[in-house]
């Protein structure tokens, strides 16, 4: 998976209905209408077209989008938190003081990481060399901090992954293997007890979060994709098609056929 992505949203967009999302940071652009939300002191913030700002998306509330001619139309490069944290390595910048501020935005003014923006989201259509994908953002991060050296203590609040986070993203990525806590947990460095009680604190089972995390990766593919629905059962971790199905429909309300049909009504 590139370590950066680029996402287009406009006024039909669906917001994902995922009850465990991973936090997504990166560059939100506006490039049309306006887009209001709560940052996390609890301001509220306005985005008109041309600005732009570095985000961390569980940071992010009230979201509203506005226009004059139903156009909203913007833009988000989703950054891995690996890129933040090679930043850091590289950034001879000193920790600062918290600033009085969360929200870093900037503006078509900002020529300097306008260009260097421009030229990441025109290799992110073009290319996918990774190594040049990682160097323009490295740049792009590193003049963002030169304008507003606040930035600092935000990538190094982002670049911080908590333990159902980590697990999260783990589970994404091998949403098709065999996943048990006794397995998974050496993987994030702990024990499976202290997996166990750390998922606790935050009143998470583990069997549940990955079975909904496998059901809302079938649900895109019974959306995206003529597999069957047997196929889509092994892909995502699943040893027979019923059990598929009846965890689906304990999760979705329906079974994966009376979902595939109703996409087709």
């Amino acid at each position: 998976m590139s370590p950066v992505q680029l996402h287009e949203f406009n006024t039909h967009t669906r917001r994902k209905s995922d009850r465990y999302p991973v936090e997504r940071n990166g560059i939100f652009i506006v490039t049309s209408g306006q887009f209001h939300y709560r940052d996390r002191t609890g301001n509220d913030i306005t985005l008109n077209a041309g600005d732009f700002l570095l985000y961390s998306s569980g940071d992010i509330s009230k979201i509203k989008m506005t226009n004059d001619n139903n156009n909203f139309k913007a833009q988000s490069v989703v950054i891995d938190v690996a890129l933040f944290q090679k930043f850091l390595s590289y950034s001879n910048a000193p920790a600062h003081a918290p600033c009085n501020s969360d929200t870093f935005i900037f503006t078509a003014n900002d020529t300097s990481v306008v260009k260097l923006l421009e030229l990441l989201k025109e290799q992110l259509a073009n290319s996918d060399n990774s190594d040049t994908l990682e160097f323009l953002t490295l740049a792009l991060l590193s003049e963002m901090v030169n304008k507003q050296p606040c930035l600092i203590p935000f990538i190094q609040k982002i670049s911080v992954l908590t333990t159902s986070q980590q697990l999260i993203r783990y589970v994404e990525e091998h949403i098709s293997a065999d996943l048990t806590i006794d397995m998974v947990a050496p993987k994030l460095g702990m024990s499976a007890s202290t997996l166990k009680r750390k998922l606790q604190s935050d009143q998470l089972s583990f069997a549940h979060l990955v079975k909904v995390k496998r059901i809302n990766y079938a649900a895109t593919q019974l959306r995206l994709t003529r597999k069957t629905i047997t196929e889509i059962a092994y892909d995502t971790g699943f040893k027979t098609a019923a059990h598929f199905s009846t965890s689906f429909k304990s999760v979705k309300g329906i079974t994966p056929k009376e979902f595939r049909d109703s996409l087709q009504g």
